[in-house]
């Protein structure tokens, strides 16, 4: 067995360690929370968003006409790699394990959810110049109720956000 994979397989049992960890914590009112932080970063909520932001004139129009591009790229992008990858979602290759939502695709790697939350969070603070705070609470908060949900891995949520973050740097 060489170096490679045998690093690989530890960070894959972390990663396990670390969601049963997070999974054993879940409370009834988390619970809740944590699914509106993760319905609050659904493509569907992100659509209702920039649609919104057409429709609301300038200069909400000519934001979304900014971060309209990113998000379908940053999509595109995790989809991608999503079939490249095909890690399956923990309550698929977790024995004993339990999603509190029904996950929207077979795919767990990366986190689209995350990916999305900090390119808008990280282009809307790199447009107006500050609300860092505000906007990467809001990120994390959608992220980790990826992990809390049961839908994603801890590096899954980590390699998306570093996505999202990396696109919205870049372009």
């Amino acid at each position: 067995m060489s170096a490679i994979t045998r690093t690989l397989e530890s960070i894959f049992y972390l990663d396990q360690i670390s969601l049963r960890w997070i999974a054993s914590r879940r409370h009834p009112l988390t619970d809740r929370l944590m699914r509106g932080f993760t319905h609050a970063g659904d493509w569907q909520s992100w659509t209702v968003l920039i649609l919104a932001s057409f429709l609301a004139g300038e200069p909400f129009r000519h934001i979304a006409i900014q971060i309209t591009p990113k998000l379908l790229l940053t999509l595109a992008l995790c989809y991608a790699i999503k079939a490249i990858s095909r890690r399956p979602r923990p309550v698929k290759s977790m024995q004993g394990f339990s999603s509190l939502l029904k996950d929207p695709d077979p795919y767990s790697f990366p986190s689209s959810h995350s990916a999305c939350a900090w390119l808008v969070c990280m282009s809307l603070a790199l447009m107006f110049g500050g609300g860092w705070s505000l906007l990467c609470l809001y990120a994390a908060a959608i992220s980790y109720s990826r992990v809390h949900v049961g839908a994603h891995y801890p590096l899954d949520v980590l390699i998306g956000s570093a996505l999202g973050i990396l696109i919205a740097s870049i372009f």
